[in-house]
Order: structure tokens, then C-alpha cells, then sequence
């Protein structure tokens, strides 16, 4: 991260990338860092799309010479998919998948009544939330969820 940084300021330096300007005599912004990504900010223009494409080729011939792998579309970022159609029930798999885990039949087995709502309640109202807080779910899904959430509080797992 730290040489992405450095390219990205001297090439705003230099004045082949023109950043974000912000108000109040505030520094230009030019990118975010989080962990291990990057976002670039700039100036919608000809001359910064063409410096920002040269400077990410530079950027994928180093990462080839230190073996770093290229990513692609669709991506998880925070835990959320990036640029996948979240209408697609497919999207939603690994949120029904965590839910299941959390939700499996051993634990119905070795909960009072009382235990399995409590438990249901508290993965229904953590594990999705996040998504579903920031995505709209299929019909399907949601019904997924009450589904495997109602055969867990009746103890009725697996079709059992």
C-alpha cells in the first residue's frame, strides 16, 4: 500500500493526477486506504484517466514481479459483495449458509424451547442484518430464512 501511496502523490505533485478539492483551504484528496484497498479520487477528466490507467498498469507489472494475485468482478469488500446483481438468489447462498450453521441441528437437539427462540432471534437479528441492511433480498430468501428459522424452534431439522 504504501508505494501505491507514494506513486499516487508524486503523481499528484507532478500534476499528472489531479485530485478531489476539498472546501475551506482543505488538502486535495486523492485516494482512501482501507486495509488492503485503495479508492483513487480525482477530477473527472481525459488527463486523469489516462494517468490513473498508466499507473495501474505500473501497478499490476509489480504486483506480477512480487506474485500477487489480479482480482475481478464480483468481489467482497467488507463483507458485501461488489458489482453482483443481489436480486439473484445466488448472491444470497453464503448469508442462507451462515444462517443454517449457526441454526444446525445439533443445537435444537441440546435447547429447551425457550433456548432454540433465543438463539433463532439472535442469529435472525445479527447475521442477515448487515446485507439487509445495505441490499434489498429476494422474497425467496427472506422466506428461506423464516423457513429454516421455524423447523429450528420446532425442532422439526432436516425435515425430521
Amino acid at each position: 500500500m504504501e508505494v501505491i501511496v507514494m506513486f499516487i502523490k508524486n503523481a499528484s505533485e507532478l500534476g499528472l493526477f489531479k485530485g478531489v478539492d476539498l472546501p475551506n483551504q482543505s488538502p486535495t484528496v486523492t485516494h482512501l486506504c482501507y486495509a488492503d484497498n485503495i479508492i483513487f479520487m480525482g477530477e473527472w477528466s481525459d488527463k486523469n484517466a489516462v494517468s490513473l490507467s498508466r499507473f495501474l498498469r505500473e501497478i499490476s507489472r509489480l504486483a506480477g514481479i512480487i506474485n500477487c494475485g489480479v482480482g475481478s468482478f464480483p468481489f467482497v469488500y467488507l463483507g458485501l459483495p461488489n458489482r453482483a446483481n443481489l436480486k439473484r438468489v445466488k448472491f444470497w447462498e453464503p448469508v442462507v449458509r451462515k444462517f443454517q450453521k449457526k441454526l444446525s441441528s445439533w443445537k435444537a437437539k441440546t435447547l429447551s424451547f425457550a433456548g432454540r427462540v433465543t438463539l433463532a432471534k439472535a442469529v435472525l437479528g445479527s447475521l442477515p442484518s448487515y446485507f439487509l441492511g445495505v441490499f434489498r433480498a429476494p422474497k425467496s430468501v427472506l422466506n428461506t430464512l423464516k423457513g429454516l428459522r421455524r423447523s429450528f424452534i420446532w425442532g422439526n431439522w432436516n425435515d425430521q
